[in-house]
């Protein structure tokens, strides 16, 4: 079903980029990307530790799903074995703790995970059923968030930590559907503090839609309509300066994926022909930026200061880590190779306290600490002002993106 879903945004961006090219002429935007496929192939490389993934009573598991927790240093995974298993950094090592073992059944087999953490609590979705899990006070909840066999979880975020709420998206089946996407699809506010799930509020999401969050925004995008919606997050009417930028610069731009920064004013807007990069400032909204071709899958750290993503347009897929910082002219910095791999939707995760980046596929975890590295200007400043200090004297060098130019 999934499959076919994310073939149907497929084949509409296509058709959106047959008709509306953004790039190499004809446009009000750059030209050129800010990273050329030189800017990747000589990129440097940030060596990860590789585990194996677990040892004795954890052996024998494959590409296990991997979900942030609110742990330090760590992140955790639902299939291996019938528990929560905590998989922690001590010291460039790797530990596995289980939690909730057997608190319900089938626990494992992936599922539907929540991309933000809350203190002390953790939860995931099961096609219609969302397992919550408290480790301050060891207990555990199971809610049936839907019931009629037409219906499932498709998609859910959190929208308050302190009071249990989630946003669900919920699809149902239409009666006699003859295809797969061919169904009424809900946003669901939804209170999970009680023995019994309680909805709040219900907002219709139309076909063709997609859905990202920030930490106080809930964004909804009509891709062929162009029309974004903004809501809080209790999903009432809101506002974003995303929604002012789109409406200048729709027919420059087309797109069918949002990744907004939680701090800093852009976002990145992922289309078939690449990635584009769009701002906006509180007096004037600039001209959008193509940022390179052949990227996908972003995802920005918790503290917002990198962003990974998936890189294909060199050969076989693989990861890359940019630098995020006020002091670029576009806030993003040049890319660095994490792995010749990259990591399946579900299979990824970053760690907090301290920021890191944690992969999982085949037998294999590789994991990445953002802080705590060895580099010659360690004591005085910290790993990722090292990266953007010396990123920006090669951009000054090279007189990229506007630096280094005598005006």
């Amino acid at each position: 079903m999934k499959y076919l879903k994310w073939l149907y945004f497929t084949l509409i961006s296509i058709i959106l980029f047959s008709t509306n090219a953004i790039a190499h002429g004809g446009s009000q935007m750059e030209p050129s990307y800010l990273y050329e496929i030189q800017d990747f192939t000589s990129a440097q490389s940030l060596e990860p530790l590789i585990f194996t993934i677990g040892g004795g009573l954890f052996g024998g598991y494959r590409n296990v799903s991997v979900f942030p927790v609110p742990f330090d240093n760590a992140v955790g995974s639902n299939d291996m074995g019938n528990a929560i298993t905590i998989i922690s950094f001590p010291k460039g090592k790797i530990d596995y703790d289980r939690y909730f073992r057997n608190a319900a059944d089938d626990m494992s087999g992936g599922g539907e995970f929540v991309s933000q953490t809350a203190k002390d609590i953790l939860g995931y979705g099961q096609v219609r059923r969302f397992l919550l899990f408290d480790f301050k006070k060891k207990l555990h909840r199971e809610y049936r968030i839907v019931f009629p066999i037409t219906q499932y979880i498709e998609k859910i975020a959190l929208a308050d930590s302190e009071r249990k709420r989630f946003l669900f998206e919920i699809e149902s089946q239409k009666r006699n559907a003859k295809e797969p996407f061919d169904s009424n699809n809900f946003l669901q506010l939804i209170d999970l503090s009680d023995d019994k799930h309680k909805v709040i509020k219900e907002v219709f999401k139309p076909a063709g839609t997609i859905w990202t969050t920030t930490k106080e925004r809930v964004f909804l995008y009509r891709i062929l309509e162009k029309k974004l919606q903004v809501f809080d997050m209790k999903l009432e009417v809101a506002h974003h300066p995303l929604e002012d930028a789109l409406k200048q610069y729709k027919d420059k731009i087309d797109f069918s994926r949002i990744y907004v920064h939680p701090q800093f004013p852009f976002a990145i807007l992922r289309g078939k022909k690449g990635a584009v990069y769009i701002g906006w400032e509180k007096k004037n909204i600039p001209v959008p930026h193509l940022l390179t071709s052949g990227a996908s899958q972003f995802v920005i750290s918790p503290d917002g200061q990198w962003v990974v993503f998936k890189y294909e347009r060199t050969g076989a897929a693989k990861t890359y880590l940019m630098p995020v910082s006020e002091k670029y002219p576009h806030y993003l910095g040049s890319p660095i190779l994490l792995a010749d791999t990259y990591f399946d939707e579900g299979k990824f995760a970053w760690t907090t306290n301290p920021t890191g980046f944690v992969g999982s596929r085949l037998d294999k975890i590789y994991h990445w600490d953002l802080e705590n590295r060895d580099f010659p200007e360690k004591g005085t400043m910290s790993f990722h002002d090292y990266i953007v200090k010396n990123d920006l004297e090669k951009l000054t060098r090279e007189k990229k993106q506007g630096l280094g130019n005598k005006h």
